[in-house]
């Protein structure tokens, strides 16, 4: 997949373990982090990204909300970055 830049997949990631170091003091991150984990894991691995990897991130995204999630600023800065590269590749997404 397109990335903006390394530096703007980096943060993604340092995001990403961040909620997995924060999920072993509060549950409430667990989500986060195993969501942010599976769609980073997407990213570095599809190459040329269809309409339904684009569908499934969002879904990905959007399924968090029907759970109990810490939800805070960094979850915020997590999907602005995601919704950058998504716009990157051409999908207009609504995860914002």
């Amino acid at each position: 997949m397109k990335k903006i830049s390394e530096q703007h997949f980096d943060r993604m990631e340092m995001m990403c373990r961040k909620f997995e170091s924060n999920s072993k003091k509060d549950k409430l991150f667990l989500s986060e982090y195993e969501i942010s984990k599976e769609i980073n894991e997407m990213i570095k691995l599809i190459e040329k990204p269809s309409l339904s990897d684009f569908e499934k991130i969002e879904e990905l995204i959007k399924s968090i909300n029907k759970t109990e999630h810490y939800n805070g600023s960094q979850w915020y800065d997590y999907k602005i970055h995601l919704n950058a590269l998504l716009g990157e590749n051409g999908f207009k997404s609504s995860i914002i």
